[in-house]
């Protein structure tokens, strides 16, 4: 049924073992490589050049034919706008989870079954669905599922959350088996080993290895502003703007006996409020509202009343906490509550709140604020945890 094959291909390890192994399995392998950036860096060099070439390698190594297709323009207007916005507003954005959900696994997938008439896509996630790592278990009448891989530290089903459930029906995963440090001895045994020297990339794609703070100002137009002592309401200095600053971030204050971390960001006063010490109480929250609810499972909340008992990360690496979610009657469908099981520090808005069973990515939503319970919601919290069983 799935015999032709479109693969991303980045020019990184992942995507080119994922493409030898569709190959070994006997598909029609064809090799994509997006460009959604074209910015040159202060060298005069594009940053995804190197990752062309890499793309170019891993192709002719494999015996497999190679397009680009240009998003560049898409990105732009999906993502990256997106980006700026959020940070003018004082938020903190994961451009990563709107390039999954708008180019690579919308247009991009798109393009591969509707434009190429090819039968799947497959990219080097480390991810998995109910249907197989190559669609050997796919059922037209069931809905996919995307579950945590073998690689549970690789785990990338985190950046995957806001993609459309749909989507997922027809992607494959051939890493979703396979530890990092498989796919890196399986890259030196086909040929890939250039692939395996490089280094991984992290942080915002876009970005590079620049500073990210001399990296926005050459979009955003900086206003300065105070940092004020969130318990004395003193000014303790001052910034060049909101948007250089997240949530838990380190403040480089002279003459201060603690170092003084972010806690929160008034935009229309452009102040940031600072507090004193790396655990100072007003950088924890245990409740978080969130809205621009995907999810990939049938909705839980669906029902009046309804409580998911779940667990929730709002950063890649973060261990999964304990969590219960719901909709108040005041809120629209679109939001929810989200009752943590202990506190966490440096909650941030604009981040995503992702949600998870013990095996599946259960779905994500955008969160908006976040604050400590007071001591009747406790008490109602209380209650709430132990009729779930939390």
């Amino acid at each position: 049924m799935f015999r032709n094959v479109v693969v991303g291909i980045s020019g990184g390890v992942d995507s080119g073992v994922s493409a030898y192994l569709l190959k070994e399995k006997g598909f029609k392998v064809l090799g994509i490589f997006m460009k959604n950036w074209d910015e040159y860096d202060e060298t005069g060099r594009c940053s995804g050049e190197q990752d062309l070439l890499d793309a170019e390698y891993t192709c002719d190594k494999l015996g497999i034919e190679l397009h680009q297709v240009n998003y560049v323009k898409d990105y732009w207007n999906s993502v990256f706008s997106y980006f700026l916005d959020d940070y003018q507003n004082g938020l903190t954005p994961n451009p990563d989870i709107l390039c999954n959900r708008h180019i690579k696994f919308d247009l991009f997938y798109k393009h591969a079954l509707e434009n190429l008439k090819y039968d799947a896509i497959a990219t080097g996630h480390y991810a998995k669905t109910n249907f197989g790592s190559y669609l050997e278990n796919y059922e037209e009448e069931k809905a996919a599922e995307l579950r945590i891989p073998k690689d549970a530290f690789k785990d990338q089903t985190f950046f995957l959350a806001a993609v459309k459930r749909d989507a997922l029906r027809k992607i494959m995963f051939p890493l979703s088996d396979l530890y990092k440090i498989e796919t890196k001895e399986i890259a030196r045994k086909c040929g890939l080993n250039r692939l395996t020297q490089k280094r991984e990339s992290t942080g915002i794609c876009f970005v590079g290895h620049r500073d990210f703070k001399e990296f926005i100002k050459e979009y955003i137009t900086p206003k300065p502003g105070n940092f004020i002592d969130i318990d004395t309401q003193q000014i303790v200095g001052e910034h060049d703007g909101i948007h250089l600053w997240t949530i838990g971030q380190r403040c480089r204050l002279s003459s201060h006996l603690k170092p003084y971390y972010v806690a929160q960001k008034d935009i229309f006063t452009s102040t940031i409020y600072v507090a004193s010490g790396h655990n100072h109480p007003k950088l924890f929250s245990d409740v978080i509202f969130a809205n621009h609810i995907n999810w990939l499972c049938p909705d839980p909340l669906i029902k009046p009343n309804s409580v998911l008992k779940c667990r929730f990360r709002f950063q890649h690496t973060k261990p999964l906490v304990k969590c219960l979610i719901y909709r108040n009657f005041d809120m629209s469908g679109d939001e929810v509550e989200v009752l943590l099981d202990k506190p966490l520090r440096a909650i941030t808005p604009g981040q995503y709140a992702v949600f998870y069973s013990d095996t599946n990515c259960l779905g994500c939503a955008r969160i908006v604020k976040s604050s400590m319970m007071d001591n009747r919601d406790k008490v109602i919290c209380s209650e709430e945890k132990a009729k779930n069983n939390l």
